[in-house]
């Protein structure tokens, strides 16, 4: 949660402050997320008194045009505003009224960053069984070495792997980690470095 909010009252997240985000989200939340992965990662943002759950999760651009199609099926845009140079745009959902407020950012990680608040669980199920990946640090670090990944690691690679990439690839199976090598093209010294950080879990 200490993620989410500082401590300063005008603090904003994605854009709304915690008035507005109180104000937009006031059903109670009783439906828990079903079939929900590691990865995207959430949070319940009730103990500071908003019913709805807050993500970051990064993806591989190719991957942001599933992500809107899937958003655009039930949801309908509401409105926008901009929020430090990114655009959010607030959906509603065409029947049961649930909200969404969405912000995605190409200026991280060489990848597509995405941030949202809703109160749809089904939206997070949906959003969990697409099975969408973050990208691998070879491609995000371009020219990082294997070895030095993993641990305590600082700065960006410490943040992109404590806040993105290890908790969805914890969460893959041998058989969906083998995949994801084939698909991104992983180097044996990477494939090692990594099933390494797992076995020292």
């Amino acid at each position: 949660m200490k993620k989410v909010f500082k401590t300063t009252p005008e603090e904003q997240i994605v854009g709304y402050s915690v008035v507005e985000l109180k104000s937009i989200f006031g059903i109670t939340i009783t439906e828990a997320v079903a079939g929900h992965r590691n990865y995207p990662v959430y949070s319940a943002l009730t103990p500071a008194g908003i019913q709805a759950y807050y993500s970051s999760f990064v993806i591989d651009k190719a991957e942001v045009a599933g992500v809107e199609n899937l958003i655009n099926e039930r949801f309908s845009p509401v409105n926008e505003r901009v929020f430090n140079g990114l655009v959010v745009t607030r959906f509603q959902h065409r029947l049961s009224g649930e909200q969404l407020i969405l912000s995605i950012s190409y200026k991280e990680f060489n990848s597509a960053t995405i941030r949202l608040v809703t109160n749809s669980s089904q939206l997070l199920s949906r959003l969990s069984e697409t099975k969408i990946a973050a990208p691998p640090p070879w491609l995000v670090f371009d020219g990082y070495e294997a070895s030095w990944w993993g641990g305590d690691m600082q700065g960006a690679q410490g943040f992109y792997n404590d806040n993105y990439f290890f908790p969805f690839f914890s969460s893959l199976s041998p058989a969906e980690r083998t995949a994801y090598y084939a698909r991104y093209s992983a180097p044996e010294e990477w494939i090692r470095s990594l099933e390494l950080t797992l076995d020292l879990e």
